[in-house]
């Protein structure tokens, strides 16, 4: 039933965006009431009907087969296990962890609370909370890590991204982002962020050899076997198809919201942050496609700035009624996608 189940919380948090749409203290409980039963489904998933289940049971059962795990997993597991003695208490973990740390960021940063809920459910909750739990655990600390780097506090920032690395090694990629700052666009910065998704796709040339100059050891191992899996023409491990339609329809919102710049940039005081963080987003993908899963999870990790960055689109239409609607269609196309196209769960 996960996909029913998906489609009704989906539609119930459309209903709340038409009664009370950004009232968030009437509906404190009904939030974080979505919040509770988000946990549940992906707490008490069917197997079945979702990836990746199976090879975090074999994780559980033979963690001394996996020498790039995470340590993050290695403690959870070793917890559950003396406590619970069952992997479901993996998951009930994983799950309360994931989807409590995006919502309490969407509650911090969010000029819509409950479009955002929509966006996240569409898509993040899918691939992060059902499918790729570390990392969506890792994606909620990058999350909470972006009101401290708007407002420059390094020391916050700084073991936000620790932490989120604890729990994926692919968060490293996020330190730099130290570097971008909340400011509104100079001019060289205008050109710079209009151009960086072409100029990912000329980096495609560039990045083949990257994996030897990786220093820490688990990280480069594991990239390395992706690549042998590649290359051998595993599941899952085919080569990157850079203008597949659902990178180009991200690419075509980015450019709309791109040149609304100077009708949003008041709207949400952390949109101009959000903003350049989507575009390195899409940035990365086509630079580390040379290993395909690496390029769509790092590119995954950063645009979940997605989740408080499309509700913005509100602004850009009127009147209200349509403009919300506009999102919501948005984030029921994403939805379809990811169940349909994309099966990240399969609906039954």
């Amino acid at each position: 039933m996960t996909g029913v189940e998906i489609l009704f919380i989906f539609m119930l948090c459309s209903i709340f965006v038409y009664t009370y749409f950004d009232k968030i203290n009437k509906l404190f409980i009904c939030y974080w009431g979505i919040g509770f039963f988000l946990i549940l489904i992906a707490a008490l998933r069917n197997g079945n009907v979702v990836h990746d289940y199976d090879e975090y049971i074999s994780i559980y059962n033979n963690i001394e087969d996996y020498n790039t795990i995470e340590y993050s997993f290695k403690l959870i597991r070793y917890v559950v296990k003396a406590w619970f003695n069952q992997p479901l208490g993996l998951f009930i973990t994983y799950a309360i962890l994931g989807v409590s740390l995006k919502l309490k960021a969407i509650y911090q940063l969010s000029s819509f609370y409950f479009l955002s809920v929509i966006i996240y459910i569409s898509n993040f909750f899918l691939l992060h909370e059902m499918t790729q739990i570390r990392v969506g655990v890792a994606a909620g600390f990058f999350l909470l890590a972006l009101k401290p780097l708007a407002e420059r506090q390094f020391k916050k920032f700084i073991l936000y991204i620790l932490i989120a690395s604890f729990f994926h090694y692919s968060a490293i990629i996020l330190f730099p982002f130290w570097f971008i700052t909340n400011k509104k666009f100079n001019k060289k910065e205008w050109y710079f962020y209009l151009s960086l998704i072409p100029l990912g796709y000329l980096f495609t040339t560039f990045t083949y050899n990257i994996l030897i100059y990786i220093p820490i050891e688990n990280i480069r191992l594991k990239l390395e076997m992706y690549k042998s899996l590649q290359e051998s023409g595993a599941v899952g491990f085919s080569e990157a198809n850079l203008f597949n339609p659902y990178f180009l329809f991200k690419c075509v919102i980015y450019y709309f919201i791109y040149f609304k710049y100077k009708q949003l940039e008041n709207c949400n005081r952390y949109f101009p942050l959000l903003l350049k963080i989507y575009g390195f987003s899409l940035f990365i993908f086509p630079v580390f496609s040379f290993i395909p899963i690496v390029g769509y999870r790092l590119s995954e990790l950063t645009g979940c700035v997605e989740i408080i960055l499309y509700p913005l689109l509100v602004y850009c239409f009127t009147p209200k009624i349509i403009a919300k609607g506009i999102v919501i269609f948005i984030g029921l196309l994403l939805l379809l996608v990811n169940i349909f196209y994309k099966q990240l769960i399969l609906f039954v």
